[in-house]
Parts: structure tokens; C-alpha cells; sequence
């Protein structure tokens, strides 16, 4: 055993006050003293829990590695690597919430994203960012405060840095409702995306004060911060593939968020509808993520989303079908919720195409599941609007089906409802397909 392997016990170097400033599922933070300076630090030092040595181990060697004043430092750590001391902070995220404002959150999302960088630029990836392992040292003020990244325990470490790796294929790290989807499938693959996301259900958190659940999306309804909303969507979004990959991309996309606070949502998704349409691609995706982050907005969905032309339908469909196949639902929800107003009544013509297009485009690419949920708003708007030239390019297309796709789309119009079945019957149209025909029978 070499010497640095020899642990010390930390009461021999420090007094404590009994008083515990923090547990954690793996380890004990206490307020202590140096014995011969009389310099207070926060002692940290496992609990009884499996992995705990382990885990401080990897904590100290993360927080080593990093130097960076938004990251926690390391004051003193034990030789044997079983405990180790730091600042003392003056509060988690979580408790200061109440004296912090939305000047504030950039402020600390700019701090945080800038040390998250400089640990992915290593290879490390925290995977365990919430409210409570973002902490303030101490200021002159609440404004001045550092706040820092602390509690890298969980960290992902580089492939073949370890031989011993902690976590496992199918074992869940992170904090409920903080935590990337993809944590609970293979942490170990974890990438920068993952920091991103719990950054994004942090932001989530500091505006609406609600703590977020797994697998449920959490947005500001106030007005004065729905511009954030997109923000949020681009940071949280289920997909690692449609998820902001990086803190750089953060960082472009908080940007966003201070240019775009006093533009109109409206506004924004008729000059993102125009660019695409003049043949600027880069406008797609941030119109789908506008579209997404304000769901019923009649005005973004019926005015603007529904003119995009078919080949950019098709091509999402087969690049994002879960993405679209949403959008187009939400569409065909609002077409029958809205109000028409003074929209020219011909106009109904363009959102349910948008939404015709996509359903026949996922039905092409056998995403059948995906198309059986579509398929049943749609038809439920397609009825609603009573368009008759929308309804027979409808019913066109349904005597060119066969197979599982003409069982599906049946079961999604009997799923449509009474009303949906009594417009079809009515239509001047006599199925091809037996099971149509059986169905729309009087």
C-alpha cells in the first residue's frame, strides 16, 4: 500500500460543530474548522451506502481535474481518498430561489454552461445537474455570488479512464425529473446532451417553481416569460437527435431567448414561415420548436406551419416521425377547438393537407402506430371542416389501401367517433375495401 493510499481520519485535522449542512445518497456534508488555522470549510465523507467510497474517489479526481471558478473547488482531500473539503457555500439553487429574478437565471445558466464546457472538453459529463447541486459561494451581494457546479460523484467518466466503471447498462443515476431520458437506458453513454437537458428542467423549475416529473414536459405559462418556452423545448426534447447537443449551442440559444422577449409569437413564426418558404432551411427548426413550445397557438399552427410545401413534410416524416406526427395531431386538434373567424373559409384546405401529407407519408414509411393516432384527429378535423375536396382526396386514398394499413386506418376512423362515421357514411363514396364498406354500412 503506498502512502498515498493511507487515510486519514479527518477529526485529527478538523473539529466539527454536529451541525450536517447536507446529505446526499451517498455521502455527508458538515460544517468543520481547521484545527490550527481555524479556517471553516464543508467536509464531505461517505455514507454507508454502496459505492460511497467509490463514488467520493471519482468526485475528487473530476474536481481535481477541473479548474474553472464556476466549479466547485477542492480545498484538502484525504490521501486515501475518503473524504475531502470545500468552500463553504451559502446556499443550494434550490433555497435561494426566492431571492433570485429572471436576470439572475441567464446569469447563472451563462456560469454554469461556460464550466459544464470546460468538463465535456475533458471528457466528463456530470449527469447529476439539479437545483440542489448548484450552489452560491459567497458575494458582496446576491448578484455577485459564484455560483458553482458541485456534486460530481455521478460523473461519466471517458471510455477506458476506468476499469472498474460504476454504473451500468439499465441502471438509473440522476435526479428524478432532472435526469436525461436516455440515464436510465445506458448512462455510461451519456454525452454533453445530458447536462443540457437537466439545464433545460433546471430553467424549467427556476420559472414555473414546480418541480418537474420524468417524462412529463414542464413549460411557463405567464405570460411575461412565455418566451422562454422555446428555449425549454429545445433543451428538454425527448430525442437526443433533436436535443441541443452542447453548452456552446446553449449558450446561442439563451441569446435567443433575451433577442426574441419582446418579439410577438405570432411575428416570429410568419418571418420563420417566410424564410423557409424564400428556401431558407435554417428557419425548420426553430419553427418546429416554436411550434411545440406554444401548442395552442392557432395563429402559429393554422397561419404559418400548415403552408409548409409537401416535400419538406415527407422529409420530416422520415427523419423525425414521433416529431411531426405530434405537430400534425395538435394541428388537427385545433382546427376542430378554434374559432375560424375571418380566415377564408377555402383556407381550411391547407392545414388539413399538412396534416393529410403527413399521415400519408407515415403510413408510407409503415410507422403504423404513429399513423393509427394521427389518423383518428385528422379524421376528426376532416369531418369538423366539412371540406369536401379534402374529404375526397381522403376518401381517394383510403380505396388505395390494403393490407395492415387498411385495417389501421379503419380502426382509427371507427376510433374517430358517432359524428366521424355518420359524415363518412353520408359522403357520396362507396368504400373498395370490404371492411370500409361494412363499417360505413347504414
Amino acid at each position: 500500500m503506498g502512502v498515498e493510499d493511507v487515510s486519514i481520519d479527518p477529526g485529527t485535522i478538523y473539529r466539527f460543530d454536529g451541525k450536517t449542512l447536507g446529505q446526499g445518497g451517498y455521502a455527508d456534508v458538515r460544517r468543520a474548522w481547521h484545527r490550527q488555522t481555524g479556517n471553516e470549510v464543508a467536509l464531505k465523507r461517505p455514507r454507508t451506502a454502496p459505492q460511497a467510497l467509490e463514488r467520493i474517489r471519482v468526485e475528487i479526481e473530476a474536481q481535481k481535474q477541473l479548474h474553472h471558478p464556476n466549479i466547485m473547488p477542492i480545498i484538502e482531500h484525504d490521501p486515501g481518498y475518503t473524504w475531502y473539503t470545500m468552500p463553504v457555500a451559502e446556499g443550494t439553487l434550490s433555497k435561494l430561489r426566492k431571492e433570485l429574478d429572471e436576470e439572475d437565471l441567464i446569469s447563472i445558466l451563462l456560469n454554469i454552461a461556460d464550466a459544464l464546457e470546460i468538463a465535456h472538453q475533458e471528457g466528463l459529463v456530470h449527469r447529476d445537474i439539479s437545483p440542489n447541486n448548484i450552489l452560491a459561494l459567497p458575494g458582496t451581494s446576491i448578484r455577485t455570488k459564484r455560483w458553482v457546479v458541485a456534486d460530481w460523484g455521478m460523473v461519466r467518466r471517458p471510455a477506458g479512464s476506468t476499469e472498474n466503471p460504476l454504473t451500468r447498462t439499465g441502471q438509473a443515476i440522476g435526479t428524478d425529473g432532472y435526469a436525461a431520458p436516455e440515464l436510465s437506458d445506458n448512462p455510461r453513454t451519456a454525452t454533453a446532451a445530458a447536462d443540457v437537458y437537466s439545464l433545460g428542467r433546471v430553467t424549467a423549475w427556476f420559472l414555473t417553481k414546480k418541480s418537474p416529473k420524468a417524462g412529463r414536459r414542464l413549460l411557463p405559462d405567464d405570460e411575461s416569460l412565455m418566451h422562454w418556452r422555446p428555449f425549454i423545448v429545445e433543451c428538454t426534447q425527448e430525442e437526443v437527435s433533436q436535443r441541443t447537443k452542447s453548452m456552446g449551442e446553449l449558450r446561442v440559444k439563451l441569446q435567443d431567448v433575451l433577442d426574441s422577449r419582446n418579439e410577438p409569437i405570432e411575428e416570429k413564426a410568419e418571418r420563420l414561415i417566410e424564410q423557409v418558404l424564400l428556401g431558407d432551411d435554417s428557419g425548420l427548426e426553430p419553427l418546429f420548436t416554436l411550434a411545440e413550445a406554444y401548442p395552442n397557438n392557432a395563429i402559429v399552427y393554422i397561419d404559418c406551419l400548415a403552408l409548409l410545401t409537401s416535400p419538406i413534410l415527407i422529409a420530416t416524416a422520415k427523419k423525425t416521425p414521433d416529431r411531426i406526427a405530434e405537430i400534425a395531431a395538435t394541428m388537427a386538434r385545433l382546427l376542430v377547438q378554434t374559432p375560424w373567424g375571418d380566415r377564408d373559409r377555402e383556407y381550411k384546405g391547407t392545414p388539413l393537407a399538412f396534416i393529410h401529407t403527413t399521415l400519408r407519408a407515415l403510413v408510407l414509411n409503415r410507422q403504423l402506430g404513429l399513423a393509427q393516432d394521427l389518423a383518428t384527429e385528422f379524421f376528426r378535423a376532416d369531418a369538423h371542416c366539412g371540406y369536401h375536396d379534402q374529404t375526397r382526396r381522403t376518401t381517394e386514398w383510403l380505396d388505395e389501401l390494403s393490407g395492415t394499413a387498411e385495417r389501421t386506418l379503419s380502426r382509427a376512423l371507427t376510433g374517430g367517433g358517432a359524428t366521424v362515421v355518420a359524415y363518412y357514411r353520408a359522403f357520396p363514396w362507396t368504400p373498395r375495401s370490404t371492411g370500409l364498406a361494412t363499417l360505413l354500412a347504414h
